[in-house]
């Protein structure tokens, strides 16, 4: 039986047919397309083996398939996301018990920033109704207004207009001295009520919760628990000292529920989109840890995250969409912090104008293309109450003056308005997100005419003062009434009271948004309230100037990722450079984390077996995973080089060095005889690793630590372990439909022969010093030596190294060492339209390595630095392997 995506692949494929000017060509395209584009992400469980008999739920009564159909009639659910929902759902519902017998089982599902895991949560307790569970707990953060809206939502997602096979029950703090008591529950096999608990995360609610579980022991019994920890690394840690009997009270109340043997079943479920306190922290049998299954969720192919924003494995691409990324100039910064930690008025600097002038430009723009919904900005300085309010000040400050502006001489503003739009839509083109978002299912709307973004700034800045910019105002009845002006809100704490004006932050609901004339547009600024839980719907300007330098708090922060549909091309972010570099290491240190979990799901293993590893960042750029109390027995773990994928991008800029690379590569290809050629390349098999070791120690790079592993480090390493890497394979790496021809004269060449040099610019980070490229290889060039590899799909020639790493093992490729060697062109241009981007401009071609080493089947000890932390396994009785301890004091790397 076809799934539905297939289906529809299928129908399409089918009424092509049709057309008569098809080509066979065209025709085999269209069908990889759309089988590309269908096709259900593989779903990643690294875990011990399904644990029951759960199917798949297929009545159109059932919870799962009534929920499943609102999600297809959502406009930004795809049917292919529909479909990674179900898989997702389905794979981890699998790994759960449903009995007493094997003890509670402990798993964590690992998602995106704002990429839709509510829907996944929502799906998992759909499908396990639907096979029997009937209690299901949902820990839902730690503030009590997002609680309710989490529980009014997966309620309604669940309810299914009371028409479904299973009558749902929302409980809400349910304790012994009020509410539903639990001999009122009914729990038997036969039962179609399930029970519906989502918490605050908070010690009396859930100490309470607790009591009122276990008060009617034979209802207990009866009781099939599926226990959900959303956002489980915040506040569910233990960070106490692991070694002492003390726990911290919401980790401690929480193990009570879990460990407690009386349940039917019980099944702790952990989500979060940053990970680390989770699998760092401690491990044992009477810990969080999740030692039966780690899950990856798969963002739907629409989601806007860190790789599509902070840079992508293509050199052509290699940014992604970067450029929306404008600097907030280290003077403008200071100015702000300094104001922030003195309590001083401050007026908004050039950067924070522009930000908010890019909000009332895309704002114009969406709502001449008739945009209903939400339209924000987001600025986000500090965390501490007094700098909101500091903040506000000065953007009511700019936005009346330039209002005040307006009227005094329209063209004037009108002017630089038009020079802003002119420069934001040379940012990011409509044809550059396409080719980023290469799988995206939605069409993309390109800019407006100016014309038409000049009509409704004039409508905007037209409107009286006490209407163009206020808070959200209230009726004597305390409904919150909403305009065609800025509604400027403090999310924080300290504007909880109510009165005729709403501070704090709260979209009108779908009554209320029927009701404005046009797109109801907010600037709000705050804190912590903004780092977790809010989505900041319609976020087209964001202004950020946080200091954190911890990882799970930085991406938590980073709120301008998500879905985007309707105006994809209009976000754009502040932030000064040392937060662009913290956020360009995070988007590795993501990618790292997930193609690991990839790697080990292709195993055997369990959690228990390999604790999950977990980059640790350069020293320049400095960045903590996350808090000490937090990853407390976690140790640096060696990294021996074995699966290391190494590309060079910073190369010295000084002619000698070019002169002497060009000339060592010459003499070095032309000594290792005959060669295949295969498109642009030129390749050479069975090259001895003494060889390479040589050439490599001849190669004049820099000698700067911002390269994850040094060249020293790997010629050592390859002399204490070149047993296991005998023979070679050696790419000459060129460009265009040429391929391998006789070089002309003077031209440079490897015995008469050549490839077209490839084509990189430098970034605006080079220095008079050193060249920076940002990046280098191109993912299909690791093909090259595997014989047929133009046949290997699109998906993979454009993937990410764990699905290249995945084809070159199934081509019996795995266990051979790779040498790609690049020519770049020292005339390579510059994109015109990037910002970051410079012309190289050198004397002479720059030569460019990558070393790919692959596994060996045998681990052997090396010295290396350290590069990774890991937690130390403990208390469960199977073999350990969770990588080689280091002495921290004597590893070089913290």
């Amino acid at each position: 039986m076809l799934s539905e995506s297939d289906y529809q692949a299928a129908k399409i494929i089918w009424e092509s047919l049709n057309d008569s000017s098809l080509t066979y060509e065209e025709y085999t395209d269209l069908v990889n397309d759309q089988i590309e584009r269908t096709s259900v992400s593989k779903v990643t469980v690294f875990g011990d083996g399904i644990n029951n008999t759960a199917v798949k739920p297929t009545g159109d009564y059932s919870s799962w398939r009534r929920y499943r159909n609102k999600l297809v009639n959502q406009d930004h659910w795809s049917d292919k996301s529909v479909e990674n929902i179900e898989e997702s759902a389905f794979n981890t519902l699998k790994y759960l018990t449903m009995d007493a017998e094997t003890g509670p089982h402990k798993g964590l599902v690992v998602g995106n920033i704002q990429s839709g895991k509510t829907a996944n949560i929502s799906a998992l307790i759909a499908m396990a109704a639907d096979n029997g569970f009937n209690m299901f707990i949902v820990l839902s953060g730690m503030i009590e207004n997002l609680r309710q809206q989490n529980a009014k939502r997966i309620f309604n997602d669940l309810q299914a207009d009371g028409q479904g096979d299973n009558h749902w029950n929302n409980l809400e703090n349910p304790s012994i001295r009020r509410g539903f008591a639990t001999d009122e529950l009914k729990l038997k096999p036969d039962s179609k009520e399930k029970y519906l608990i989502v918490s605050l995360k908070n010690v009396s609610r859930i100490e309470s919760l607790y009591n009122w579980l276990k008060r009617d022991h034979n209802k207990q019994k009866q009781m099939k628990v599926l226990f959900i920890d959303d956002e489980a690394d915040q506040a569910s840690i233990n960070t106490r000292d692991v070694n002492s009997d003390e726990r911290t009270s919401i980790n401690k109340w929480i193990l009570n529920i879990v460990e407690d043997d009386n349940f039917g079943a019980m099944n702790y479920v952990a989500y979060t989109a940053t990970p680390f306190a989770n699998v760092l922290n401690e491990s044992g049998k009477h810990t969080l840890y999740p030692e039966n299954f780690i899950s990856l969720l798969e963002p739907g192919e629409n989601y806007i995250g860190p790789t599509q924003i902070f840079g992508l494995g293509d050199p052509d691409y290699q940014r992604g969409m970067q450029d929306i990324v404008n600097e907030i100039p280290q003077k403008e910064s200071k100015e702000i912090q300094e104001a922030q930690r003195d309590g001083a008025a401050f007026k908004a600097p050039e950067s924070m104008r522009k930000a908010i002038d890019w909000f009332l430009i895309a704002m114009a723009a969406m709502r001449s293309q008739d945009y209903k919904k939400p339209i924000s900005m987001m600025i986000h300085t500090d965390f501490h109450k007094q700098a909101h309010s500091l903040v506000e000040k000065s953007v009511q400050r700019y936005l009346k003056e330039l209002q005040q502006k307006y009227q005094e001489d329209p063209k004037h503003v009108l002017k630089k308005f038009r020079e802003e739009y002119k420069l934001g839509r040379d940012e990011l083109s409509k044809e550059t997100f396409e080719k980023v978002m290469t799988d995206y299912s939605g069409a993309v709307k390109d800019y407006p005419k100016w014309d038409a973004v000049k009509d409704e700034l004039i409508s905007l800045l037209s409107i009286p003062n006490g209407e163009f910019v206020h808070h959200i105002k209230m009726t004597d009845e305390g409904e919150n009434v909403y305009g065609s002006g800025i509604h400027l809100c403090i999310d924080n704490s300290s504007f909880n009271d109510l009165s005729d004006e709403h501070i704090r932050l709260i979209y009108p609901d779908g009554n209320q948004l029927k009701k404005c004339k046009k797109a109801p547009a907010f600037i709000v600024i705050g804190g912590n309230t903004l780092s977790r839980g809010l989505t900041i719907e319609g976020l087209v300007s964001t202004f950020f100037l946080r200091r954190t330098n911890q990882a799970d708090t930085l991406m938590q922060m980073a709120r301008w990722f998500g879905y985007r549909q309707g105006y994809e091309l209009m976000p754009r972010i502040w932030m000064d450079q040392e937060a662009e570099e913290r956020y360009e290491f995070l988007t590795e240190m993501n990618e790292d984390m997930r193609e690991k979990l990839k790697e080990y799901a292709d195993t055997d293993l369990t959690p228990t077996q390999s604790a999950p590893r977990i980059l640790q960042s350069p020293s320049y750029v400095n960045v903590r995973i996350t808090a000490n109390n937090k990853m407390q027995e976690s140790r640096p773990t060696v990294f021996n080089f074995e699966g290391l994928n190494h590309q060079i991008i910073l190369y010295k800029n000084k002619e000698k060095s070019m002169e002497t690379n060009l000339e060592n590569t010459k003499t070095f290809l032309e000594e290792l005889g005959e060669y295949e050629a295969n498109g642009a390349h030129m390749i050479w098999r069975g090259v001895k690793n003494q060889k390479v070791k040589e050439y490599l120690g001849s190669y004049q790079g820099v000698e700067l630590d911002k390269q994850l592993a040094s060249m020293p480090h790997i010629i050592e390493w390859l002399s204490e372990n070149g047993e296991n890497f005998p023979n070679w394979n050696v790419i000459l790496a060129g460009r265009g439909k040429k391929g391998v021809r006789k070089a002309s004269k003077d031209e440079w060449n490897v015995n008469g022969k050549t490839v077209d040099a490839v084509r990189r610019s430098k970034t605006d980070k080079s220095t008079d010093d050193i060249i920076d490229i940002h990046a280098l290889r191109s993912p299909s060039d690791l093909l090259a030596d595997i014989p047929d590899a133009n046949d290997a799909p699109e998906s993979v020639k454009k993937s990410n190294m764990g699905a290249i790493t995945r084809y070159r093992r199934q081509k019996g490729m795995s266990n051979i060492p790779q040498l790609l060697i690049y020519r770049i062109d020292k005339n390579s241009k510059a994109d015109k339209k990037s910002k970051e981007r410079r012309d190289l401009n050198t004397p002479y071609d720059l030569i460019g390595l990558n070393i790919w080493l692959p596994e060996s089947e045998r681990r052997v000890a090396n010295k290396s630095v350290v590069k990774y932390r890991a937690v130390t396994i403990k208390d469960y009785d199977q073999p350990l392997n969770s990588g080689t301890e280091v002495d921290e004091e004597t590893s070089g790397e913290e």
